[in-house]
């Protein structure tokens, strides 16, 4: 989910933002086999005792939901940009005192709700216009030693529910995306590298995960899955940028994409990330 103040932020603070805040069970799913990998990883690096966390880009809470069941002794502020989300964030952690959500840039609500022992973010930080300014504000948030977690898309390539899909819509072959805010903006390891290094992040590292993106399982799962498909991603924007004539077209040669990987119970695509770790210099 977009986290930071940029020409984008607008349309993440309100449409997009409307529309994950609609699928965050379906986005949830999607990312499910990811998830634990990033959750394990947060709590391995969680300090011993109680400890002060925040979450860039929280959507509709979920990790921090899972990173505190999993330490009760974490007091974690997640925040998002997007209202919607940020209501849904709220109903889902109502029952967990630890966790508090906020609305706002992330940059901002670090520096001002700051110090903290854990930084993390599930898929929450590609999406910043300067990143180097905002790893150095989160930096800048974050008590000496601090760790920092977070996961991102590996290569355009490796996301077949992306790159496939996407080129498919446009009836095409996609060029991959380049560095500037996407879900695919720090797929080069060495560019992320050079961004934390920059902003006073020490031993960062990187762990590539491979896991099946699940775009819809259950029943009516052709229909589910290119409904979904249809409302975030890639592809989802290629099809919104075609003349109205065109997008008929468009969503019948996703649909043959998606027949394709449907093994008789589940739509789902090979998907790559990177999960971060790094230190407060």
């Amino acid at each position: 989910m977009n986290t930071g103040a940029s020409s984008g932020a607008l349309e993440w603070a309100t449409s997009s933002g409307d529309v994950w805040a609609d699928r965050w069970r379906d986005t949830d799913a999607a990312l499910g086999g990811l998830s634990p990998h990033l959750h394990s990883a947060i709590v391995a690096c969680a300090p011993a005792g109680s400890f002060a966390a925040f979450e860039i880009g929280c959507g509709a809470g979920s990790t921090s939901i899972a990173v505190t069941e999993a330490r009760p002794d974490a007091s974690i502020t997640a925040c998002d940009i997007s209202p919607a989300l940020i209501r849904v964030a709220q109903q889902r952690t109502a029952e967990f005192g630890q966790i508090r959500v906020l609305s706002g840039d992330a940059e901002a609500v670090a520096q001002s709700e700051g110090p903290f022992d854990l930084i993390f973010s599930r898929h929450g930080v590609m999406f910043f216009p300067d990143p180097v300014r905002a790893f150095q504000r989160f930096r800048a948030a974050a008590n000496p030693g601090a760790s920092l977690l977070f996961s991102c898309f590996r290569s355009w390539n490796s996301n077949a529910w992306a790159s496939e899909l996407a080129s498919a819509a446009a009836g095409r072959e996609l060029a991959r995306p380049g560095r500037e805010p996407s879900g695919f903006a720090f797929a080069d390891p060495d560019y992320v590298r050079e961004i934390l290094s920059s902003s006073g992040w020490i031993e960062a590292e990187p762990k590539g995960v491979d896991f099946a993106y699940s775009a819809a399982t259950g029943t009516n799962v052709i229909e589910q899955a290119l409904s979904f498909l249809l409302a975030i991603g890639p592809a989802s924007r290629v099809v919104q940028s075609l003349p109205e004539e065109e997008r008929s077209d468009a969503r019948r040669r996703m649909r043959s994409v998606i027949e394709h990987h449907f093994d008789g119970k589940a739509v789902t695509f090979p998907a790559a990330a990177w999960i971060w770790r790094a230190k407060a210099a």
